[in-house]
């Protein structure tokens, strides 16, 4: 996704946090509804401003950095509490 790439992705809670478009999830172990979805993907293709919204959320969401200064803040509080 950081890469603009289109993605499918099951509806597990997990995935579902990262509040992707409807139809970029399958039901979890359906196959016939991830062949489905491949199907419409292949057939829509992704438009450059989705791209672009999905390189941008990425950014903002999952940047590495931030996520190791969280997790240090973590292990501080687990520490010092």
């Amino acid at each position: 996704m950081s890469y603009g790439l289109p993605v499918l992705v099951s509806d597990i809670p997990a995935n579902k946090e990262v509040d992707l478009p409807h139809e970029r999830y399958f039901r979890c172990g359906d196959a016939d509804d991830l062949q489905l979805k491949m199907k419409l993907l292949l057939e829509k293709g992704l438009s450059d401003t989705e791209k672009q919204d999905m390189r941008r959320v990425i950014a903002e969401r999952y940047d590495w950095n931030k996520i190791a200064d969280q997790t240090i803040e973590v292990y501080k509080k687990a520490i010092f509490s």
